[in-house]
């Protein structure tokens, strides 16, 4: 068990490497795995406040910042200061970004199907009660250093 990280690394890899070989199937080689959070929550959400999106996708607000300006650059996604308080930047989909909701559905879909490939319901449940149980471990280790 010692390797287990080293596993989830190497798995998180390929699962990247997939995604990015379905986006650039669809015509999308600008965008980036990292890129599917952000898309997830404004699909779902259509407009959020940047540090919320941050919280949402649990990543440092400067990563997303780089991410969404990567993603305004292409065209996918706007973003605004809101009048009432210009420290906010609101971050949108751009009609271009709406259009690809299609595209990263069927490519979430295909991810699904092939990381579940051979392993039944059990299994995933405990997997997944696993994966739960080792990221708790480790936000109570970091948060004990912090202490």
């Amino acid at each position: 068990m010692r390797g287990t990280v080293n596993q989830l690394a190497r798995t998180l890899a390929l699962a990247n490497r997939f995604i990015t070989e379905q986006l650039e199937q669809h015509g999308l080689a600008g965008i980036a795995p990292s890129h599917g959070d952000i898309f997830v929550q404004l699909f779902a959400h259509g407009e959020l406040p940047m540090c919320e999106l941050a919280q949402r996708i649990g990543r440092d607000p400067s990563t997303v910042t780089a991410l969404v300006k990567k993603l305004a650059g292409c065209g996918y996604v706007s973003t605004a200061k809101l009048p009432e308080d210009k420290r906010v930047t609101l971050v949108a989909l751009t009609e271009r970004g709406r259009q690809l909701q299609p595209v990263f559905e069927s490519i979430s879909n295909a991810l699904a199907d092939v990381q579940c490939r051979g392993l039944g319901d059990g299994e995933l449940e405990a997997l997944d009660r696993t994966l739960r149980t080792m990221q708790e471990n480790f936000e109570t280790a970091l948060e004990g250093e912090h202490a």
